[in-house]
């Protein structure tokens, strides 16, 4: 990878709140997109204002949007927060936090157990979390964008499939807390095959799990204040391990 022209350009290729940080950046909360997000969201930084407040420095990076969190994907992200330290001149130390949603919370699963930085919380909205019952019993897009990222990792489809499916992953997420936001009228990714499954398996391992449910949301279609709820929670359990 091009280290020094993603330095160069680094606002061409993420997302930041940089402009609206008073002080010291006290860590850093990634927002990983779901499957078929493009370009500049926009909306999407929504959040940014809160994280600034609380001194963290929130990225989006525009990663490949098929990308489901591949071997590329996860050093790509690694090299963000690289050049987010020498740019803003941040503790290589700093904590960092995780928000996703769909695909963006199965890619929060999988960065926290393969990055190489310290992952202090994760929250996840709607996420996938059973990879072979999307792949086999639905038919729509994920399969395709599935194969498409497995290409490089793989020349086992089905095993890479079965082992990379997050309710098949719980003894190696670390022991961090997480939160998950549950939209109770999700058709999309069904919550009795996903979050049910993933938080009953987390909570059987011993992870420190908080769920929160709105029975009217669907899809990730999180209100405006309780998207903002949520971050508030990321940035609170960040600040504690900052301070611990």
């Amino acid at each position: 990878m091009d280290k020094q022209y993603l330095k160069e350009h680094f606002n061409k290729l993420c997302a930041t709140n940089i402009e609206l940080i008073r002080g010291e950046i006290r860590g850093i909360a990634l927002y990983f997109t779901g499957l078929g997000h493009k370009h500049y969201l926009g909306n999407d930084m929504a959040a940014a204002p809160i994280c600034a407040e609380n001194g963290i420095l929130y990225i989006l990076p525009y990663y490949n949007c098929w990308c489901w969190m591949n071997k590329a994907t996860v050093n790509y992200v690694d090299t963000f927060i690289d050049t987010a330290i020498e740019l803003y001149n941040i503790n290589p130390n700093v904590p960092v936090g995780l928000y996703g949603g769909s695909m963006g919370g199965y890619n929060t699963f999988h960065y926290a157990i393969k990055s190489k930085y310290k992952i202090v919380a994760a929250d996840v909205l709607c996420p996938c979390c059973n990879i072979e019952y999307e792949l086999y019993c639905n038919e729509n897009n994920l399969f395709r964008s599935y194969f498409a990222s497995a290409l490089d990792d793989t020349n086992d489809f089905a095993t890479y499939a079965r082992e990379n499916s997050p309710v098949n992953m719980v003894d190696k997420l670390p022991k961090i807390p997480y939160r998950f936001a549950v939209g109770l009228k999700d058709t999309t990714l069904v919550v009795s095959q996903h979050s049910d499954l993933m938080i009953e398996r987390m909570l059987a391992a011993g992870h420190d799990v908080t769920r929160m449910d709105y029975p009217e949301v669907a899809h990730c279609n999180l209100p405006h204040a309780d998207r903002i709820a949520e971050h508030k929670w990321l940035c609170e359990k960040m600040l504690e391990a900052a301070n611990g």
